[in-house]
């Protein structure tokens, strides 16, 4: 037993190492952990954000007349009250369909 878990725990160092790897040459960063940092690769002196833009965001975000059936918004999979995601297994789509590859709404939340 104490072998098998060893074996799962080396694997996943291997897997996640390879991950990593990946990740670099493919140009990904990691998100910087100081609030300046981030600010300073989100913001645009040329496009501020703005208080206006945010509440147009949020109604955006919250309108299900953007979807196909006019019954799903973007907070439907991406709830933000359950942490940006549905909590479903499975996401659930246009006219009620599990995803087909059985994957789960990610959460919007960085």
């Amino acid at each position: 037993m104490k072998a098998l878990l060893f074996s799962a725990i080396v694997a996943s160092s291997v897997i996640g190492a390879s991950l990593i790897d990946e990740a670099k040459t493919a140009g990904l960063k990691p998100i910087p952990s100081r609030a300046k940092a981030v600010e300073k690769l989100t913001s645009n002196p040329k496009n501020p954000t703005t208080a206006a833009k945010v509440e147009l965001g949020k109604m955006l975000y919250m309108d299900p007349r953007l979807s196909k059936s006019g019954l799903i918004s973007c907070n439907t999979c991406h709830n933000v009250g359950l942490g940006g995601s549905d909590g479903m297994g499975a996401a659930i789509g246009h006219k009620w369909t599990a995803n087909p590859h059985g994957l789960s709404s990610p959460t919007v939340y960085n």
